[in-house]
């Protein structure tokens, strides 16, 4: 049996629909003080240090497409560019870099389902 051959464009699509849902909710860390109100931030707070992660291990060629400059970006704006583009230089790259993005998307999912 052949192994399936992933398509980045189709693993841009799949990761950006998980992305939009989890950003629509926010992560609680801790119980908070003792007056019960807890710290809750937003994926979108992250974004930048996750396309900085993204852009340091995997290099500008691939990120930049998704507008991504040092200290600003999108990676709303970067699964657009994968998921849309034409042929690709380097498809492996980018199922490298989506497989890393997938990591921290799932790491969210669990801190916001409290695992």
């Amino acid at each position: 049996m052949a192994a399936k051959k992933l398509s980045a464009a189709v693993e841009a699509t799949r990761l950006l629909g998980k992305w939009a849902k989890l950003a629509q909710g926010h992560v609680m860390f801790g119980s908070g003080c003792s007056c019960g109100v807890g710290v809750g931030v937003r994926l979108q707070d992250f974004e930048r240090q996750i396309l900085d992660y993204l852009h340091a291990k995997h290099g500008a060629a691939v990120v930049e497409r998704g507008g991504y400059r040092e200290e600003a970006g999108s990676v709303t704006a970067l699964l657009r560019a994968i998921a849309t583009q034409g042929t690709v230089e380097q498809p492996a790259g980018q199922l490298a870099l989506l497989a890393d993005l997938e990591r921290s998307i799932d790491s969210f999912d669990e801190l916001h389902r409290g695992r």
